[in-house]
């Protein structure tokens, strides 16, 4: 009999040590040692566990064994340093796994309630009067690499053994990692130097060069994009780490602003039939997307990830882990990529600020797509996120999309194709950009496999059902109904996400590519995140909105929704805030121009790789369609916005005497402001003094915020002093 107790890494900044580092100086506990030889001991841990042992959840978190003598274990405790965690009664004489997942659990798993950090911590078994029968302080981890008893010693199992006897081979360290001479980068012509002790191996092909290499006896010449890796062999100890390289011959590259990522994975973990992520393996459907592929499987692989600038500057660099990602884009020849940074690699997060239009620095997961409209323009996601930003280029608020960058990207030193570099939708984005604990959230999505899947991220379905139940059961119409509904949903991130589907006229939205969060703290509010647009930009004149207002779909109430007045008006004046600004005509093409001016020098490579042969005329006509779409689109949905809600247009002026901005319902906007907006839809405006003014008051108004009934031509004028108090 044995249990599982599991360990999932927590988080720190992230390290950059090799695994090399020699059995760890012992610590001496703070708590007093119990006299006598120990009934129980702790044996063998994981704290790493990336493609290991799974728990019943199906999850991977790390875990604990432990080896008992005579005693039960019952009342016994196992921590890192705080509070002990009680054990129930064990199986004398059997080895014990915990999984130190923080999930607290007793039954037919043992889950602790801490959890482990690859980086290196001290563990205690402790009996019931808390003196301490064992402890071990663990070093530096890495993905899957056990640290256990080997004889009256410590040592690292490349095989860990769950539940039984530590009985494979072990050794007392690993050898120190190579160095690479010069450092990664695009040159004209350059000679790559490996350095380091005992035997040296290389590979130029992303294979990890202790099984695929071969041995290293002189400089190599880099007459082409080339990936070096290498390792050292040192006898008794386990081989090094692998020391990863890209080098670029700059002629190969083409003049562009655009970045580079390369890749470097070991090529069965990509192409291997049975285990290769990227591959079709042996049963899947013979029709697109091909279900039952590899590549539709969760499973993730080692990667080392370099991001060039374009001018061969190297900004990241580090092991990380990597997965196919998306939905049917997956099943395309150039696929997705998700990577993964993880302390069980090396850093646990990407610590560069990759999106200029971003303030961020770090970020613990991007996503490599291959462009919403594959071998079209490939901008459909970058446009739409280009248009819901401010002239300066700052998200609007109530938009939760993400960032974009344009990059290339090298598969083991093999051209890959023009990649959209996103950051990944998930908790760690919330907490970036809205502040919210990652750790107290729910998040829900829908995405479509064989069937629409509605599936939960983080948390509980119980206040997704409970706004469920709220609109099914009650009519938002009545006030009271109409006020929790609002207490429930951020309605302006709400209507704006409905803006953003409507004007690229997304149909892959409405019982698909769904995601929402909301923090767990009281009066949280769920919100909308919008992302894969690739069914976008038909036709211009589409007429997305009719169906979008007279629908209710699980996760998207938005007929319920709009018969609440308060949420009717949120909806008109966020599309009539967007329409009046970065969604007008040619501020919409300049984005689609500006995008398009920046990946053109790289298309031809991207339409040689994957897309029939370079035909820069084929991309020029799809681009030209984008543009237009983009000029045209704005007019085509408030058209549609007067008919379907029967408006009447007025035009709101906004004027300034001082220096001050307004505050619409979804964006700010400055002095001169004119726009349409709707009889009988009053316009909520809150005055923005600049820094170093203040409000003075409106000409003909009372108070600070106001809100404007739009009659005809309404204008206001806000008089701003400087000085503060004015």
């Amino acid at each position: 009999m044995w249990f599982l107790v599991a360990c999932t890494a927590a988080v720190r900044p992230g390290s950059t040590d090799p695994r090399d580092s020699a059995e760890p100086e012992a610590v001496e506990p703070s708590r007093p040692v119990c006299e006598g030889e120990p009934q129980a001991l702790l044996n063998e841990v994981v704290a790493a566990n990336v493609q290991g042992l799974a728990d019943a959840d199906g999850a991977t978190p790390d875990w604990i064994e432990l080896r008992l003598g005579a005693t039960d274990l019952a009342g016994w405790g196992l921590d890192d340093g705080d509070t002990p965690w009680t054990l129930p009664a064990l199986t004398p004489g059997t080895h014990v796994l915990v999984f130190a997942s923080g999930k607290d659990r007793v039954d037919s798993e043992l889950h602790a309630d801490f959890e482990l950090d690859a980086l290196g911590e001290t563990l205690y078994l402790t009996e019931p009067g808390g003196c301490v029968a064992d402890s071990v302080t663990l070093p530096r981890l890495y993905a899957d690499v056990a640290y256990g008893r080997a004889g009256s010693d410590w040592a690292y199992f490349l095989e860990p053994t769950p539940a039984a006897a530590n009985d494979t081979e072990s050794r007392p360290g690993f050898a120190s990692t190579p160095t690479l001479s010069p450092a990664p980068g695009f040159y004209d012509s350059v000679e790559v130097e490996v350095s380091g002790e005992g035997s040296l191996v290389v590979s130029t092909d992303g294979a990890v060069p202790e099984r695929d290499g071969q041995p290293y006896s002189a400089p190599l010449p880099i007459d082409r994009v080339t990936v070096v890796r290498a390792q050292a062999l040192v006898d008794g100890l386990w081989p090094s780490l692998v020391a990863t390289g890209s080098y670029f011959v700059a002629a190969e590259l083409p003049e562009s602003t655009v970045r580079v990522v390369s890749l470097a994975v070991d090529p069965p973990d990509l192409w291997d039939e049975d285990t290769g992520i990227y591959a079709y393996g042996t049963d899947y459907e013979a029709g697109y997307p091909y279900f039952g592929a590899n590549f539709w499987e969760l499973w993730e692989r080692d990667v080392h990830v370099e991001v060039f600038d374009a001018d061969g500057s190297l900004l990241v660099a580090q092991d990380a882990g990597i997965q196919i990602a998306g939905g049917y884009s997956r099943a395309f020849d150039q696929r997705n990529f998700e990577l993964l940074a993880r302390s069980g690699y090396g850093p646990s997060a990407f610590d560069y600020p990759l999106f200029r239009d971003e303030d961020i620095e770090s970020y613990e997961r991007l996503y490599l797509r291959n462009g919403g409209d594959w071998c079209g323009t490939q901008l459909v996601d970058a446009v739409v996120q280009g248009v819901f930003r401010d002239p300066e280029g700052n998200r609007y608020p109530s938009v939760d999309a993400q960032a974009y960058e344009p990059v290339l990207v090298y598969l083991d030193g093999e051209f890959w194709g023009l990649y959209e570099l996103k950051e990944r939708l998930d908790e760690s984005y919330i907490a970036a950009h809205h502040g919210e604990d990652p750790d107290a959230l729910d998040r829900v999505k829908v995405g479509w496999t064989h069937e629409a899947n509605w599936e939960i991220e983080q948390g509980t379905w119980e206040a997704f059902d409970a706004l469920e139940s709220l609109v099914a059961s009650r009519d938002l119409a009545e006030p009271d109904a109409a006020a929790e509904f609002a207490a429930m949903v951020d309605e302006k991130n709400f209507a704006s996400a409905l803006a953003a589907q409507g004007w690229i006229g997304n149909t892959d939205f409405w019982y698909n590519n769904l995601r929402l969060w909301k923090p767990w703290r009281d009066g949280g509010e769920w919100h909308w995140m919008v992302y894969d647009f690739g069914h976008g930009w038909g036709s211009y004149d589409y007429d997305h909105l009719s169906t979008t207002t007279a629908g209710t779909w699980k996760g998207l109430p938005v007929s319920a929704a709009l018969r609440s007045e308060d949420f009717r008006v949120t909806f008109v004046n966020a599309h009539a805030d967007y329409l009046n600004t970065t969604l007008e005509g040619e501020w919409a093409r300049a984005v689609v121009d500006g995008l398009a001016a920046e990946t053109r020098p790289v298309i031809p490579m991207q339409q040689e790789r994957w897309c029939g042969g370079e035909n820069l005329a084929y991309w020029e006509s799809a681009v030209e369609y984008a543009a237009t779409f983009a000029e045209r689109r704005g007019r085509v949905v408030e058209e549609d916005l007067a008919r379907v809600f029967q408006l009447e247009r007025g035009t709101l002026t906004l004027e300034a005497d001082g220096e001050g901005r307004f505050e619409l319902t979804t964006v700010t906007v400055d002095s001169g402001f004119s726009g349409t907006y709707y009889e009988g839809v009053p316009v909520t405006i809150t005055p923005v003094p600049a820094e170093g003014w203040s409000f003075a008051g409106w000409d003909d108004r009372e108070g600070s915020t106001v809100s404007v009934d739009i009659v005809g031509d309404t204008t206001l004028r806000a008089r701003f002093t400087e000085g503060v108090g004015g």
